[in-house]
């Protein structure tokens, strides 16, 4: 028979493996959204715009690269429209007719075409061998170089948008860049990761990211849905939870790895029609997004003000080759946002 001391030092014993046990278990529960892939959707669309503000493609694959995602001759982002005279680019915001262009780059021409069936093939090579060099004044002010792509297509975009001197910019990587993307502490309230990107023509990072459930949660605020082409996102996550991208650190599919930096705020862009051409009288999804989706008070609100959040900025970690169906995958953040 056991002594009492050696029945109550056993149940003492048992009680602590219990706990410690069942410690274990809540613990990983809490612990593996964090530290441990979690697959949460599939990929819907992707997308690669080549000329900042013109109509994107919706392709079946894509690489990630340091630069954003390409596929063949399509690069996102690669060309920007300016004004020749100033520099200034100009975009969709105050341009909505851009969204109508056609662009294609293929076997080093690019294509630019318009409503009425005109269209301009610009050779690349001969872009390069011109060596024209403009400075264009884009997203706050902030200034990159490129290779000026002739007056014919330019042409194309003054009659298109009534204006004159309009130039297109082809990007190259050897040209004066002065829009570093550089994470700032204040964009997330989770730490934020330290790293530097380079962009091309985008506003602010080389990948953006939204969510189809995001969109519907969105749709079904509004009396006219609209589509995931007015966030122009360069990938689409299908069948993951509404809004879970604001608590994700790292992505990853197929090979491809990248990691999440900022919450992508919004802009007028967002109302135009990508269909019609159309800035949309009530200013909507922006006005809707601006009632429930702004940035938490404190620093976050101080950093993003009045700019809602639709989408997640990332940059690459690894590059690789993804397609459409593919499984996504992702690291937590402790919080959202």
């Amino acid at each position: 028979m056991l002594s009492d001391d050696r029945k109550l030092l056993l149940a003492c014993i048992g009680g602590s493996l219990i706990t410690y046990g069942a410690f274990r278990v809540i613990k990983s529960l809490y612990d593996s959204p964090k530290d441990e892939w979690i697959p949460v959707g599939t990929v819907k669309h992707l997308r690669v715009f080549p000329v900042k503000s013109c109509r994107g493609h919706e392709v079946f694959s894509v690489r990630c690269g340091p630069l954003g995602v390409s596929i063949g001759g399509l690069h996102d982002r690669e060309f920007l429209v300016i004004n020749g005279k100033t520099g200034g680019h100009l975009t969709a915001r105050a341009f909505p007719k851009m969204i109508l262009m056609q662009c294609n780059a293929s076997e080093g021409v690019l294509t630019v075409s318009i409503h009425n069936g005109r269209s301009v093939d610009v050779i690349l090579d001969d872009v390069v061998n011109n060596n024209v060099v403009r400075r264009a004044t884009m997203h706050k002010q902030k200034q990159a170089d490129g290779l000026d792509c002739g007056d014919a297509v330019g042409a194309l975009f003054d009659e298109l948008l009534g204006v004159a001197d309009t130039r297109v910019l082809y990007y190259q990587s050897h040209l004066f860049n002065g829009r570093p993307c550089i994470p700032k502490p204040n964009w997330w309230n989770n730490p934020v990761p330290k790293r530097k990107d380079t962009i091309r023509y985008a506003d602010l990072a080389p990948y953006l990211i939204t969510t189809e459930e995001s969109l519907h949660a969105l749709n079904a605020l509004l009396e006219t849905p609209v589509t995931s082409l007015n966030f122009r996102g360069n990938i689409v996550v299908d069948r993951c939870a509404a809004w879970d991208e604001d608590k994700w650190a790292e992505i990853r599919i197929g090979d491809a790895q990248l990691q999440c930096f900022k919450p992508c705020t919004r802009c007028i862009l967002t109302t135009v029609d990508p269909e019609t051409g159309h800035m949309d009288a009530d200013m909507q999804p922006l006005k809707k997004l601006r009632e429930f989706r702004l940035a938490p008070e404190g620093k976050m609100r101080e950093a993003h003000k009045q700019a809602p959040i639709f989408g997640v900025n990332a940059g690459i970690v690894q590059p690789g080759y993804i397609h459409v169906g593919q499984t996504v995958y992702v690291k937590y953040k402790p919080s959202a946002f």
